[in-house]
């Protein structure tokens, strides 16, 4: 372990171990790959700088690319599985560092590797895909660039939202959680297919708090972008699991999340309704120049409960 970062500095050390990750035969990538992770640990900034050194290793990840896992051998087969495992947990590594995130996020070929391989892996590599992607999402610098400049990346989480695996759910709505923080970003998600219908089955999964909970603040979110207020009222049960959940006093977290989130698209609603008009209708007609009509004008951002008749006889 003393040695790790004296041995990452020898010259071409990084060629060389890219080069042995594209070796044909399996043994020497795993040894390549393994040796990568070790020296990962004392030289993150540099690894996730060097260009040469991220594309094998995103080569690595995209082993069964076309089926090719299936045209090797039992054992190959397991080696190179071994190898691809072995890259994922130092790249999950690797995200966890706050400095190193933003250029991990900013490395086509691992952003691209990963969204390509998502839910395509045995259980364990998959959950550790899941985990980075949502690593990359707690930087506030990398959201923007996620949404925008990875493609499939939104679809993905959706998926896996969607999916069985309650570990990658759960990844999953974190980064949603996180993406949905970034203004920006928000009418973007608000309007990618099943995204909104996908959180919404989440936030009634009572069974599982910790999704409920994400998934509550991913609404909640999305809701503070005036422009999603159609989407997100259009969108099949969301207003009506948020007013359920509103009145159910089981969760208090829960409870207190619907509210303010139905408080938030209400604002909405009310402010769509106060215009800022400064003429009431009637005043072309009238002339409305009097003190009536600026009263009536007062009471145009506050409910007046008043009922109104067709010629009802009293």
């Amino acid at each position: 372990e003393e040695n790790w970062k004296i041995v990452y500095l020898f010259p071409q050390t990084a060629e060389a171990l890219a080069r042995n990750m594209a070796d044909k035969y399996p043994q020497i990538r795993y040894a390549a790959c393994l040796s990568t992770s070790f020296l990962a640990k004392k030289n993150r900034k540099e690894m996730a700088s060097n260009r040469i050194l991220m594309y094998a290793i995103a080569r690595v990840i995209e082993v069964d690319k076309n089926g090719n896992l299936e045209k090797k051998s039992g054992k190959d087969k397991k080696v190179l599985i071994a190898s691809r495992l072995c890259t994922l947990k130092m790249l999950l590594h690797l995200s966890k560092d706050k400095d190193v995130s933003t250029k991990l996020a900013r490395t086509e070929s691992i952003t691209n590797a990963l969204v390509n391989v998502a839910n395509r892996m045995e259980k364990n590599a998959n959950i550790l895909c899941m985990a980075t992607l949502t690593n990359l999402t707690r930087h506030p610098d990398n959201l923007n660039h996620l949404m925008f400049k990875v493609p499939k990346l939104a679809p993905i989480f959706v998926t896996h939202v969607e999916g069985s695996d309650v570990e990658c759910a759960k990844c999953a709505l974190y980064a949603l959680q996180n993406l949905s923080c970034d203004s920006n970003c928000r009418q973007e998600m608000a309007n990618t297919t099943n995204l909104l219908g996908s959180v919404t089955k989440a936030a009634f999964k009572h069974d599982f708090p910790e999704q409920q909970i994400s998934a509550l603040h991913t609404l909640k979110n999305l809701s503070d972008d005036p422009f999603n207020l159609v989407t997100m009222t259009n969108t099949p049960g969301c207003t009506a699991t948020l007013l359920a959940l509103a009145n159910n006093s089981g969760n208090g977290m829960a409870q207190y999340l619907a509210c303010d989130t139905l408080a938030t698209l209400s604002h909405w609603l009310l402010t769509l309704s106060a215009r800022k008009n400064n003429k009431l209708m009637g005043d072309e007609k009238d002339g409305g120049e009097g003190s009536d009509s600026s009263s009536k004008r007062a009471e145009m951002n506050r409910r007046t409960f008043e009922t109104s008749t067709y010629q009802m006889w009293t």
